[in-house]
């Protein structure tokens, strides 16, 4: 894995002692593979996504974890030309070399994948109907990203076939997840955990729909759709097995920093259902980042909305996202969690040749300088650092260097 993370080493020992505990291990039902691991139980299967070559030992151990999530990865036309080399190849490490190495602090990093990775069997296409190369992947791979959401409402553009398409790259990828669309049913009704420093994570990614485009006939398990029974089936689940459940909700009125009715009525049905962490997509702009605490005192944070993390959008506040960067630790059984919002800006300037090149830089990062290069006038640091105070409550933010 391309991403420098903290993995447990591994401990030669000698070949008696190893075939003893391998026979120990497989007596006992414990031998397990560091790729999914499938437990079915009398409803929903469960798959592990292990980041460590060993499960806890105790579910007291203690342990801490720093995750990022950013936005919407929506690949324009341009986006898809900014990668296309001389050679007819394509590389897109240049879309995201700057916001790399903040990415790679993190000992988990997620994505939203907006457009569908359908890969060479189809035309390459921006908007409305997209269709990314799979080498959008790769470089958010090498980029340090480790979780990708793909329920959205752009999955279905390319059909099943895009769909699974994405899903086929995604299976060839050594360690990485991806969440909200199934190969089959046995996947559609499979809580996804991630395991990483004694922290056991269940994620959950749903979208509103799929802009129109229904779902097949023969395959209405293909992505996974915000339905409360669904919802409310997978997040009890989760919340007997994992010491945290992230829903990441592709939800909201798009171009609007509000937090509409549909995102509300949801938030209520998470909080009671004892989420602890929601982090939504889809409105293109950021959105307010609040607490929520049920009836029981339970507390819940919620990002309503990141929105996009790379794009050519041409609104200036649509060139404005977030991204969450949350610490979350367990002490004695105990789960803590800390939550910022850290403000982004993608940039994007034509060239000499007519193509344009495109960047992501914090907020804190960006200056009169570059402002003035981009292509889209007024986006300036001033202006963004005013927005971001004005959508998100101060508590949250980092606008630190």
């Amino acid at each position: 894995m391309s991403k420098n993370k903290k993995f447990t080493p591994l401990i030669f020992i000698p070949i008696a002692v190893a075939v003893f505990v391998l026979i120990f291990l497989a007596v006992s039902g414990h031998l397990t593979k560091t790729e999914d691991i499938k437990r079915p139980t009398a409803e929903t299967s469960i798959s592990v996504v292990n980041d460590e070559t060993t499960e806890p030992t105790s579910a007291n151990t203690d342990g801490k974890v720093t995750l990022c999530a950013v936005g919407d990865n929506l690949i324009h036309n341009t986006l898809i030309d900014a990668g296309k080399q001389e050679d007819g190849s394509y590389d897109y490490t240049c879309l995201y070399k700057n916001i790399s190495p903040v990415i790679q602090k993190y000992d988990v990093s997620v994505i939203d994948q907006e457009t569908v990775l359908g890969g060479s069997e189809f035309e390459y296409t921006g908007y409305p109907v997209f269709n990314s190369p799979q080498e959008i992947g790769d470089a958010a791979i090498k980029a340090g990203f480790d979780i990708f959401n793909c329920a959205n409402n752009h999955i279905m553009d390319k059909g099943s076939q895009g769909v699974m398409n994405e899903i086929n790259y995604f299976k060839k990828q050594k360690d990485i997840v991806y969440l909200g669309i199934n190969e089959d049913e046995q996947s559609y009704n499979t809580v996804k955990y991630y395991v990483k420093n004694n922290i056991t994570f269940a994620l959950l990614n749903y979208t509103y729909g799929t802009n129109g485009i229904d779902l097949p006939s023969d395959k209405p398990w293909l992505v996974n759709l915000m339905n409360k029974d669904k919802v409310t089936k997978d997040i009890k689940e989760a919340r007997e097995n994992a010491d945290v459940v992230i829903v990441f909700p592709h939800w909201g009125t798009e171009n609007s920093f509000g937090i509409s009715d549909y995102q509300k009525e949801y938030t209520e049905l998470f909080s009671s259902l004892g989420v602890d962490l929601v982090i939504g997509c889809h409105p293109h702009v950021i959105q307010p980042v609040k607490e929520v605490t049920n009836d029981k005192g339970h507390k819940m944070l919620v990002y309503y909305s990141l929105g996009n993390f790379i794009s050519h959008q041409i609104e200036i506040d649509q060139l404005c996202g977030g991204m969450a960067s949350v610490d979350i630790e367990k002490k004695n059984g105990e789960i803590t969690i800390e939550g910022k919002f850290v403000p982004i800006v993608t940039h994007y300037s034509r060239t000499d040749s007519g193509k344009f090149t495109f960047d992501v830089y914090k907020l804190s990062d960006y200056n009169e300088e570059l402002a003035s290069s981009h292509s889209q006038k007024g986006g300036t640091p001033e202006y963004y650092n005013k927005l971001v105070k004005k959508v998100v409550d101060e508590k949250y933010l980092d606008l630190s260097k």
